[in-house]
């Protein structure tokens, strides 16, 4: 048999690492392999510990075991760097074979969240390389677009790669600094059919003009291409930007794969009726989130673009990210919507309201009160400087929502 092993650590509650306990992976002579975790007594003790995990890791004395998300406990599997960050990950270390330990290092101090790693129990690694700023965008994204072609890496451009890594998602993306806070800039693609930057901003202003809680965003010009700035939720401002959350994604909190076509909002919002400090107001944002998703066009809405965060406040979902059209999708939601799974229709988000927390008729006027705002995407996509081309390319996505009359419901 034969194991690795690293010391989680928690930023919270006073910014000062925290031993919360140890993970191994181990592998045993006939090739099984599986991932194994115990809280540390001194984190069990201690007067602000919170559980990594309230469903599957809560706070106890037990080991637990696991083979999913590469042998990976979930809220650990969230600390690790995902599509893009891993194939930075291989240009700066080519040929390396990466172990769960080896990925739960690479995403350095950027990563979400709170949770550090280290080799002993006494510290957690050292800090990165120093950030980039806002000034460096048009040279990342010159570099993003190399990586995207096929071209070999810019041996001097490390700490540009180092800057990508430590967030999740399939786009080009890199961690930098801009006036005193951390922002996540996400970059156009050479495969972009339409402005996705700024759709994804003008969705994200709609959003948050239907009363949503939506992470910040900045649209930003990189020479003549754009890329979307999103503000960190879990970052204090500078120069420390320390940790102010725990994250926990939802695919973590249900206890699924990677590879899982389960999940669904009302799993979420049960789950929420359990661990959240307020409940009632956190299920009734996410079913606001999942009528707009659906007036929208979102159907990218799988379980990794929802979160939970823990604070010195407990337990609550996350500001929304992550969220535009999507056009090259199948008419289907990710997860399940209601009780006809992940058909897109405002009667299904109807059909298990009471899963969060209303009844039909409260439903239906939040659903009426957020449908007469998005209905006005075109405005807000012309006032954010959204190109008529990029406009006209994204209508099909609100047909849902076009058709809208208040108490009178919407066309499926």
């Amino acid at each position: 048999m034969t194991s690795s092993e690293c010391y989680v650590f928690s930023y919270l509650p006073d910014d000062r690492p925290k031993l919360v306990g140890r993970y191994r992976y181990v592998r045993t002579p006939a090739a099984r392999a599986y991932g194994e975790f115990g809280y540390a007594g001194s984190w069990l003790r201690h007067p602000n510990a919170f559980p990594l995990d309230p469903t599957n890791l809560p706070l106890s004395r037990e080991t637990f075991t696991t083979v999913k998300r590469g042998c990976l406990f979930g809220p650990l599997a969230d600390a690790t760097p995902d599509r893009w960050g891993r194939e930075l990950v291989a240009r700066l270390e080519p040929g390396k074979l990466f172990s769960p330990v080896d990925w739960l290092y690479a995403a350095g101090r950027d990563r979400v969240g709170c949770l550090a790693f280290g080799p002993e129990p006494v510290s957690a690694s050292a800090p990165g390389p120093e950030r980039l700023h806002l000034r460096s965008l048009e040279a990342i994204a010159d570099e993003f677009a190399k990586l995207e072609a096929g071209l070999p890496a810019d041996p001097h451009a490390a700490r540009i790669y180092t800057a990508g890594v430590s967030m999740g998602g399939a786009r080009p993306k890199a961690v930098i600094e801009a006036d005193n806070h951390l922002w996540i800039a996400k970059f156009e693609r050479t495969t972009d059919t339409f402005d996705q930057c700024g759709a994804e901003h003008a969705t994200m202003r709609l959003a948050a003009l239907c009363g949503l809680e939506v992470a910040e965003t900045r649209l930003v010009d990189v020479g003549r291409r754009k890329a979307i700035l999103v503000k960190r939720f879990d970052r204090t401002g500078g120069p420390n930007y320390s940790p102010t959350v725990h994250y926990l994604s939802a695919l973590s909190l249900l206890n699924e794969d990677e590879t899982s076509a389960d999940g669904s909002y009302f799993a979420i919002a049960s789950e929420l009726l359990r661990h959240a400090t307020h409940p009632d107001k956190a299920r009734k944002e996410l079913f606001g989130r999942m009528v707009f998703n659906v007036l929208c066009g979102n159907r990218d809405d799988h379980l990794k673009n929802h979160a939970l965060t823990h604070s010195t406040e407990g337990w609550n979902i996350s500001p929304a990210f992550d969220v535009l059209p999507q056009l090259d999708m199948l008419p289907e939601q990710a997860i399940a919507v209601g009780r006809s799974g992940v058909y897109p229709s405002i009667a299904n988000c109807l059909s298990r309201c009471g899963d969060f927390g209303m009844n039909l008729e409260e439903a239906q006027s939040e659903v009426d009160r957020i449908a007469t705002i998005a209905a006005t995407w075109r405005e807000v996509f012309e006032q954010e400087g959204v190109a008529v081309s990029t406009i006209e390319k994204v209508a099909s996505a609100f047909v849902i929502v076009n058709g809208f009359q208040p108490q009178k419901g919407l066309r499926p």
